[in-house]
Formats: structure tokens, C-alpha cells, sequence
């Protein structure tokens, strides 16, 4: 009897230790199979303008400045769940300090789940991602942004070739007015469709091609009854971006074709626009003793006091820097270029050069000439100069983990610039940008 009791005893003992280990177990194996990265970005600014900057610095205060700080604690989380099932999140901790409010909007603390979707691999070559997720298409000239949607990669020929599609199933506000009895529910959707095809020959040439559509039948108004989003559209976009590496020399082309129609609600019935846009794009650039130098140019048809006009080349949210003031993405004024059309009415072109300085600092320079393609018919102003601005930005980095750089950027209205209705300030001036900042990333 007593060997029995004793085995049954170191039995029970054993079989509690097995469960009381299973949850470690399960945690230390899901710890192996998650890969936790991320950065944390702290920049200073310091801006200033001697002219009007729309929404920015306004008129007729002599030269005005802010000086302000901004933060950003990026973390990345990848889970492999299954050999071919993985889990992405993306969250974002962000943050502004001393923001003048007539300047550059007001601060606060922010936290952003910047994206969660799914990742599945029913096959080496093939991909689906579903979930709330960055789309973007080629430059960001049209697409680029986090939302609810699934996406399908398949490639091909070894890679050479990938095909993609997408849909992006919004619902703005969809349920604003249930529970309302004054007002019947209200279905408000805007869903973008894609598909393209990117092409890889030989690390040498680069091809993508792609269709958009919009269907967009969103509105929104404020408390007082006033327009927040007044435009529905239904748009069309083809473009094609080609990119040639022959030797030392490096060449970019590409153009989008942009097409449909706005319905524009001004609170007495909606108006028709009907749009029909081209926006171009080039690079031509040669390699010699550790220095690029290229020419660039960039520019879209369309009216530059109205981004809603017939010939404005339109988008659904745009993400582009061709410049640092005029148009940027990376923060600061960006006159164009963040959350917004880039380049209705406008073209630029210039020069760019990179280089190495001392052996560790990446530095980039450029100086580039912006028109419009119009003259603004404000003051009866005659010229299609929209300005000149320099640019220069130096990174140092450390061990790939602590970059330390550095953007200025110095912008000269003209007077279309200045002429413009929503600027409409003849006084010459200069804008100006500086940044210096910290990223640390692990």
C-alpha cells in the first residue's frame, strides 16, 4: 500500500508542477516568437517668417518666430503566431511643447495605435495583411496612410515581378446621427480600390504601375451646423514610376494621370467639378568620387488658388517632400506636402547634392525654383514666381543606434507666392526653418 500512496503522491505532485508551469511555459514561447522594436525621436525647432504663412505666421506682425519641441516613442511589435501567420502593431506616444497657437496649432500628449493588422503567407510568394494598416503608393503623391483595409501580394518569376491589390473600407462617422429621432440614420463611406504591378530587372531597372479609385460620399458638419468635409468625389488615378541605374548614373521618371469628379456642398445643394489632372515627375543624377549631384523637378497641373479646380490634380492623403518649407512631410511648416495636395498649380526644379563630410556625416543640399502654372489674378499680379528656397540637412550616426542631425531651410517668396488669396501680403521677406534633433533606436 504504501509504495502506491507514494506513487500516486509524486504522480499529483508532478501533474500540479506540469500546470502550474504550462502558462510559463506558454509565455516564454510567445516571448521567443515576438520581436519588440522601435525609436524615440526628439526634435527642436525654431521657425520664422517675415511674410504671411498660411495657417502658420499671419500678416502684418513685422518677423515673427516659435520656437517649439516635439517627441515621438515609436514601438513595434511582430508575432509570429504560425509558421505563416504573424501579427504587427505599431504604436506611437507623441507629443508637442511650447506650440504658439497662431502659429503652428497648440501641443499636447498623444497615443496613437498607429496600426494592427495580420499577416498570412499561404505560400512563400503570396500575402495577405488585413487589419488597420499603411497603404501607400509609389512617392506618396496620392496614397499614404494608416487605415482598416486587406491588401493581396503575390510574386513572381523569382521576385522580379509583384502584383498587389488592395481595398480600403472606411466609415467616417457612419453612426453620427443614430439614436436621433429628429433625423434618420445617415451611411457615410469613403473606400478606395487598388491595383498594381512592380517590376525589378536585374537591380538595374525599376517599373510600377497602378490604378486608384475613390468612391468617397462622406460629409461632416460641426455642432453649429457648419462644414467640416463638404466634398464627396469619385476620382480615378493611373500612374507609372520608372527608375534606371546605369553605372554611375541614376534615372527617374513618372507621371500620374488624375480623373472623376467633386461634388462641393456649400450648404445650398451640391456643384459638379469635374477634374481632369496630370502630375510629372523626373531625376537625372550622376555618382563620382563619393558625391551625387542631380538635377530634379516635380510639378502637377491645376489652379494654385484652388486645390478643388477642374485642372487641380487631386489626392486622398498625400505624404511627400521635395522640400523643406515648401513642400515637406517631416514636419515644420510644410506649406504642401503633409496630409494635403502637394502640387495643384505648382511645379519646382533644381539641384541636389550628397556627399559624405569628414568621413561621418551624411549631408544633403539643395536649391530649387518653384512656379506656378498660372498667374494668380489677385492685384492684377502678372508673375508665376512662387519662390527660391536652399536646403541643408547632416546626420551623424552612431553604432546604427543614436543619429544626431540637423535640417535648415531658407525660402524666398516671389510674388505669386505673396499674391496668392490665401496670403495676399506684398511685404519681401525671407521664411526660415532650422531643426536639430536626436533619434535612439533599438
Amino acid at each position: 500500500m504504501i509504495p502506491v500512496i507514494r506513487r500516486s503522491a509524486i504522480t499529483a505532485v508532478f501533474s500540479g508542477m506540469m500546470l502550474w508551469t504550462l502558462p510559463a511555459l506558454a509565455l516564454d514561447t510567445t516571448i521567443e516568437n515576438l520581436d519588440i522594436s522601435g525609436m524615440l525621436r526628439l526634435r527642436f525647432w525654431y521657425t520664422g517668417s517675415q511674410v504671411k504663412v498660411p495657417d502658420r505666421f499671419p500678416a502684418g506682425e513685422g518677423y515673427s518666430s516659435v520656437n517649439y519641441e516635439d517627441i515621438l516613442f515609436r514601438n513595434r511589435f511582430d508575432l509570429k503566431v504560425l509558421p505563416n501567420i504573424r501579427i504587427k502593431a505599431v504604436f506611437d506616444i507623441s507629443s508637442a511643447f511650447g506650440r504658439d497657437d497662431f502659429a503652428l496649432g497648440s501641443g499636447g500628449t498623444n497615443l496613437v495605435t498607429r496600426d494592427v493588422y495580420a499577416i498570412i503567407n499561404p505560400s512563400p510568394d503570396s500575402e495577405f495583411t488585413i487589419g488597420l494598416q499603411p497603404f501607400s503608393l509609389q512617392g506618396g503623391y496620392i496614397l499614404a496612410r494608416d487605415a482598416s483595409g486587406i491588401q493581396y501580394t503575390h510574386y513572381l518569376f523569382e521576385r522580379s515581378l509583384k502584383l498587389y491589390s488592395g481595398l480600403i473600407r472606411a466609415f467616417d462617422d457612419a453612426d453620427a446621427r443614430y439614436g436621433d429621432n429628429t433625423r434618420p440614420p445617415k451611411y457615410a463611406d469613403d473606400n478606395i480600390y487598388l491595383i498594381g504591378a512592380s517590376f525589378n530587372l536585374s537591380s538595374i531597372f525599376y517599373s510600377d504601375v497602378y490604378y486608384t479609385f475613390e468612391h468617397d460620399r462622406y460629409t461632416s458638419i460641426d455642432d453649429d451646423g457648419k462644414f467640416i468635409d463638404n466634398r464627396k468625389a469619385t476620382l480615378h488615378w493611373v500612374g507609372i514610376h520608372n527608375k534606371l541605374l546605369w553605372g554611375n548614373w541614376i534615372f527617374r521618371a513618372g507621371g500620374i494621370i488624375n480623373w472623376g469628379y467633386l461634388l462641393l456642398d456649400s450648404g445650398s445643394g451640391s456643384q459638379r467639378t469635374d477634374i481632369l489632372a496630370m502630375l510629372l515627375e523626373f531625376e537625372a543624377g550622376y555618382r563620382f568620387n563619393g558625391i551625387q549631384a542631380s538635377i530634379v523637378g516635380e510639378g502637377a497641373t491645376g489652379d494654385p488658388n484652388d486645390p478643388e479646380a477642374g485642372k487641380s490634380f487631386q489626392d486622398i492623403k498625400s505624404s511627400h517632400e521635395f522640400s523643406y518649407i515648401v513642400v515637406d512631410n517631416y514636419g515644420g511648416l510644410s506649406i504642401r506636402g503633409s496630409g494635403e495636395s502637394s502640387w495643384y498649380g505648382l511645379y519646382g526644379a533644381g539641384t541636389k547634392i550628397q556627399f559624405t563630410l569628414l568621413d561621418t556625416i551624411t549631408t544633403e543640399m539643395r536649391l530649387l525654383h518653384f512656379r506656378t502654372t498660372r498667374s494668380p489674378d489677385a492685384g492684377g499680379n502678372s508673375s508665376t514666381w512662387f519662390g527660391d528656397e536652399f536646403d541643408i540637412r547632416g546626420e551623424y550616426m552612431y553604432q546604427e543606434a543614436l543619429s544626431l542631425f540637423m535640417t535648415a531651410g531658407i525660402f524666398r517668396p516671389g510674388r505669386a507666392y505673396r499674391s496668392l488669396e490665401s496670403v495676399l501680403d506684398q511685404r519681401s521677406g525671407f521664411v526660415i526653418e532650422v531643426m536639430l534633433g536626436a533619434q535612439v533606436t533599438y
